[in-house]
Parts: C-alpha cells; structure tokens; sequence
C-alpha cells in the first residue's frame, strides 16, 4: 500500500470506529495522525490497524480518556481493531518516542487537559533549574528585603535595589 494511501485508511478507520468522537477529538486526531505521517520514522511496515490502534492509545494516554471511559480503554481499542493488547502499547510507545510527545502534550491534549496540566505551575530557568511559580515570587521578595538590608549598610541605592529585582524578574519570566 502507497504511504498516502495509507495515511487516508488509517484515518478512515480511526473515525469509523465507535468512539462517540467530539469535535474537540476529531481535530486533535487529525492533527495527530498528520503529524505521524509527516515524520520520516513511522512504521511504514505495520498494518493500518496496528497504526490505528497505537494513534488512538496515544491521544487517549495524552487527554487520560482511559479513565472515565470503557471504551477509550487499551483493550477496548485492541478489541474494535482486532489486535492484541500488547501490539497497540507497543506501537503507541514507538510513536510518542517518534513524536516526542508526552502526558499533557498541548500539541495534541483537549483544551481542558491542556490548561490544567501541572506543568503550567512549574518554570524552567535557564540554568536549568526547575522551580514553582510560587518559589519565583518569594525570591523575589526575599531578595528584595535582603537588598533593601544591604542597602541601608550602602547608604540606600535604591537604583541598585530596582535594577537587581528587575534583572531577577527578567530571569525568571
């Protein structure tokens, strides 16, 4: 089977299953499944099952679908498609290593799931250190009265005080 060709199939069997898709899905799906293609190192080999399987277990991973929902479980998506259990785990694998995609991925995640992932609480600096958001305001502030200390020790530069909190805001946006 030609690779586009193999695109459409996948695509045709993944929305033909009974998954009661919303529009929501039906768009982060599509996205999915394009960005699969795209990449030069998908399994062309596998059958369109198996790709369909792995797609769906990704995008029901990423939004935790499998939770609330029977049917968005990995065996019940193995059950529609046919295939074992095992082969839509391994496959879904092979894709998020593919795509690099991880749990809450805003890529590909519901609006919802997107907006209350736990990542959006925590900051990079670019040191590396990973740090809330909450720990950001404290050091600001603490380095602020420490300055204000050390300021009155200097005669109180307050144009120094300013610059070093601006500087630590600007590292920590």
């Amino acid at each position: 089977m030609i690779f586009k060709e193999k695109k459409e199939s996948v695509t045709k069997l993944i929305f033909s299953l009974d998954l009661d898709f919303t529009d929501e899905d039906e768009k982060q799906i599509s996205k999915l499944i394009d960005s699969y293609f795209r990449k030069r190192t998908n399994f062309v080999n596998s059958s369109i099952e198996n790709i369909a399987g792995g797609l769906l277990w990704v995008y029901s991973r990423i939004n935790f679908l499998f939770e609330n929902n029977y049917s968005w479980s990995q065996k019940n998506i193995a059950g529609m498609l046919g295939i074992k259990p095992k082969t839509v785990s391994n496959i879904a694998s092979r894709i998020m290593d593919s795509l690099r995609i991880s749990l809450f991925d805003e890529r590909f995640a519901r609006r919802e799931i997107a907006e209350n992932s736990p990542f959006n609480n925590f900051f990079m600096t670019s040191s590396g250190f990973i740090l809330h958001k909450d720990q950001i305001e404290e050091l600001i502030s603490r380095n602020k009265f420490r300055d204000e200390d050390d300021d009155e020790e200097n005669e109180g530069d307050k144009e120094t005080i300013t610059n070093k909190n601006k500087q630590l805001g600007e590292y920590f946006k």
